[in-house]
């Protein structure tokens, strides 16, 4: 799974270099740690959270690898338990499961029902937006966009949505800076 769902280098190394104003950063659901890892190489302090503690096991050993583990803080745990009671954040970045292969195959992703249950990414996206003023929410090519529109409007946030590509014309994944 971890394989599967790892965020491409390029896309990671690109998200942290636009985030490099930020000293502080969360990433809320860690995973393997190629995010995480990306956003330390750009001299951040990440607080990384994963409810798995195989998964943070692995976001560790590859922070290792990189050189990074010093500046990555691992929190096994709930990250819409943990998250209300961080402060002095100023970024959180959500990449939470987005259910596995099957996610590709609808139409348009639904943030509040098609996470790997019991997650609603609405839900998400209202408690990192306390915790920090500024929110990155990485999400899949076939994201509902009205959905990230209200979400921004709702928050009274402005939002920029940014699409990556892939081998030149293949549309890989979605990206929304609030």
């Amino acid at each position: 799974e971890g394989w599967y769902s790892v965020t491409p280098e390029i896309i990671s190394e690109h998200m942290a270099y636009r985030s490099r104003n930020c000293a502080i950063v969360v990433d809320a659901f860690v995973g393997c740690g190629g995010n995480a890892i990306q956003f330390a190489l750009f001299s951040h302090l990440v607080i990384a959270i994963d409810i798995d503690p195989n998964k943070l096991n692995l976001a560790r050993k590859n922070a290792e690898i990189y050189g990074v583990e010093d500046r990555i803080e691992f929190i096994l745990g709930d990250a819409l338990e943990i998250l209300p009671v961080l402060m002095g954040v100023d970024l959180v970045f959500l990449s939470p499961p987005w259910g596995g292969p099957a996610y590709s195959k609808a139409e348009e992703f639904d943030l509040s029902t098609m996470l790997t249950p019991p997650l609603d990414g609405v839900e998400i996206f209202d408690v990192a937006r306390k915790c920090a003023a500024n929110v990155l929410f990485f999400l899949p090519r076939n994201v509902n966009l009205m959905q990230i529109g209200l979400m921004a409007k709702n928050a009274g946030m402005l939002c920029e949505v940014e699409s990556h590509f892939l081998s030149g014309n293949k549309l890989k994944t979605k990206a929304a800076y609030f």
